[in-house]
């Protein structure tokens, strides 16, 4: 082969096109050991504990492939270990991650029965056809696989198919066993996969560990709200009006139908409104007034419960933002409020200062590891392992 630095130019014709016939095969190659070590860095979970972000996220932000390009190599990376013949045929450069990809789409959606047969079929097709026939060769296989079933019936068959089972083990555990329509399963990946992500150096847990914890977080988030009423965490809807103390002292002094103060300002869901706009979105809601260098509401109860009250919970909201762990991304509506000391062992009270959102893996990190949680002088959270 010639160096990559001489002028393509300046080589005969024969030559030319044999290096270029072994550049694309050694590209196949090296597209075939890429998607090796990119199964083993999906497993291990690699990208998520050291970039932050999964495997294809990474690929598509950090590495700048496609989209398309990305999602294709993560498919053919979680589907290749389970068809050794693709596999081999792949690792040799007998065919391209591009021949592969629908060939391993194709044989997983077809009944057991019939998949070393077609593989072997497509594979053999795959060596002197190009990606493009052979998907269209994929496509009629499946069409095949199922002759005599008419698109309409191929639907109901598969939303009848739909169940999920529990059961429990003879430890306590519970066993779910779930079969969910594509629509149904998107879903579910579309909520899972964000709260199953690793929250930070001390997360040790394993994918499948994270995933199981993120549908406990659901659970709960779901066990906070009312079932006749559109409430969060038993509550109804509401607008927090955010404005500043001299602000409203001044606005209290004004006429009651005179235009709003300009250092005044409503916000839903984060975004400025006028407070006309406000007026309207809340007829129906419940208005929380939150006065800054003001105390609309007592936010400290001492040591009379360990049950917190709505003005502390609206105070750690509208401060947390979500979970109150240095570096964890957990919205705040899959987070409790913890008692920094706590309120049973260390007799802390229920009071804003004492109190801190947390997800659920860092409220059982707490309670379970040798880790402690504090503010410390300016009021932030911090954490150490002791």
């Amino acid at each position: 082969m010639i160096a990559a630095r001489v002028d393509p130019h300046s080589v005969p014709d024969e030559p030319l096109l044999t290096d270029i016939e072994a550049i694309l095969d050694a590209r196949r190659r090296l597209d075939a050991h890429l998607v090796s070590m990119l199964q083993v860095a999906n497993t291990r979970d690699v990208t998520a504990e050291l970039r932050g972000r999964s495997t294809r996220s990474w690929l598509i932000e950090e590495q700048r492939l496609s989209t398309a390009d990305a999602a294709r190599l993560v498919k053919v990376a979680k589907w290749l270990p389970f068809r050794p013949q693709v596999a081999d045929a792949l690792a040799t450069g007998d065919v391209s991650v591009d021949h592969v990809a629908p060939i391993l789409a194709t044989i997983v959606k077809l009944p057991a029965a019939d998949r070393d047969v077609d593989e072997k079929i497509l594979l053999t097709a795959a060596h002197d056809l190009d990606p493009d026939v052979i998907k269209q060769l994929c496509r009629r296989t499946l069409e095949a696989s199922c002759a005599t079933e008419t698109a309409d019936e191929r639907r109901e068959r598969i939303y009848g198919s739909r169940y999920l089972k529990l059961s429990e083990t003879f430890d306590g555990m519970v066993r779910l066993d779930a079969m969910l329509t594509p629509e149904q399963g998107a879903a579910v990946q579309a909520v899972i996969e964000p709260l199953a992500q690793k929250l930070g150096a001390e997360d040790d847990r394993n994918p499948t560990q994270r995933r199981a914890d993120a549908l406990h977080a659901l659970a709960e988030a779901a066990l906070g709200f009312d079932q006749l009423l559109p409430e969060f965490n038993g509550e109804r809807p509401h607008v927090n009006a955010i404005m500043s103390y001299d602000g409203l002292v001044d606005r209290l002094r004004e006429r009651a139908d005179a235009p709003p103060a300009q250092d005044g300002a409503f916000t839903v869901n984060g975004t400025t409104v006028s407070p006309q706009t406000a007026r309207m979105l809340a007829c129906d809601a419940e208005i929380i007034p939150v006065v800054m260098r003001g105390e609309s509401e007592v936010l400290d109860i001492g040591r009379a419960s360990r049950i917190w009250p709505k003005a502390i919970r609206k105070a750690l909201q509208l401060e947390d933002h979500g979970c109150g762990w240095p570096g964890c991304k957990m919205p705040l509506w899959a987070c409790r409020i913890h008692h920094i000391l706590w309120w049973n062992r260390d007799y802390g009270p229920t009071s804003k200062a004492n109190g801190v959102h947390l997800c659920p893996f860092h409220h059982w990190l707490i309670h379970n590891k040798p880790w402690k949680i504090w503010r410390n002088r300016v009021g932030r959270i911090e954490v150490a392992r002791t």
